[in-house]
C-alpha cells in the first residue's frame, strides 16, 4: 500500500473519532445529570447552543488529528500543507455535526455509545480507508459513496500526495459542507423534539 493512502486513512479516522466521539459522551452526560436544562434557559436559539457543541468536537477533532498527522509526516511527506487544514478543519467540523446527530436522540451514555459505535466501525470499513472504493463491489461503492468519510478521506488523500484534481476536490468539500450543516440542522430538530 502506498504511504500516503495509509497515512491519510489514519489521520481521517482521527478526526472522524476525535471530532464525533465526544459528542456521544457531552450531549447524553449533559441530559442526565440536568445540566443541559440549565443551558437551555441561557437566552440562545437551540441551534446556537448546538453550534457551540459541534465547535467543541470540532477544535477536539482538529487537535488529535493534528497530532497523528504530524506523528505520521516521517513515513510520507505532506505534499500541500494548505490544502489539508483547509480538509482536517472541514472534516472535523462535518464529523461533530454528524457525532451530534448521532446523539441527539439519547438521554444516557450507554443508550448512545452502541449505536454510535456501530455506524462508524462500518463507516471505517466502507468508505476507502482501508481499501480503494474502486475495489469494492459495486453494490458497496454505492453505499461508500453514501458515506461521510469517504469524501474526508478523498480530500486528505489529495491534499497529502499532492496529486490535485480540482473537481474531484470541489466536490469533496461542497458535500462535507452541505453534510455538516444538514447534520447539525437535523441533530438540533431532533433534540428539540425529545426536550421535556
Amino acid at each position: 500500500v502506498d504511504p500516503a493512502f495509509a497515512v491519510t486513512g489514519i489521520v481521517a479516522i482521527a478526526a472522524f473519532f476525535g471530532a464525533g466521539a465526544i459528542q456521544s459522551v457531552s450531549l447524553p452526560l449533559e441530559r442526565r445529570t440536568g445540566t443541559f436544562n440549565t443551558l437551555i434557559t441561557a437566552p440562545l436559539s437551540l441551534y446556537m447552543i448546538m453550534l457551540g457543541k459541534a465547535i467543541a468536537g470540532f477544535l477536539f477533532g482538529i487537535v488529535l488529528s493534528s497530532i497523528y498527522a504530524a506523528i505520521m509526516i516521517p513515513f510520507s511527506p505532506l505534499q500541500n500543507l494548505p490544502l489539508f487544514i483547509i480538509g482536517i478543519v472541514i472534516s472535523s467540523f462535518m464529523f461533530s455535526a454528524f457525532g451530534l446527530l448521532l446523539s441527539a436522540p439519547f438521554k444516557d451514555i450507554p443508550q448512545a455509545m452502541p449505536p454510535a459505535t456501530v455506524v462508524r466501525i462500518a463507516m471505517v470499513f466502507l468508505s476507502g480507508v482501508f481499501t480503494p472504493i474502486a475495489l469494492l463491489p459495486p453494490a458497496l461503492q454505492t453505499i461508500a459513496y453514501a458515506m461521510p468519510l469517504t469524501y474526508s478521506v478523498g480530500a486528505l488523500r489529495q491534499a497529502w500526495s499532492g496529486s490535485i484534481n480540482l473537481q474531484s476536490l470541489f466536490v469533496d468539500f461542497s458535500i462535507q459542507i452541505v453534510l455538516a450543516i444538514l447534520f447539525l440542522v437535523a441533530a438540533t430538530r431532533i433534540l428539540q423534539r425529545t426536550i421535556e
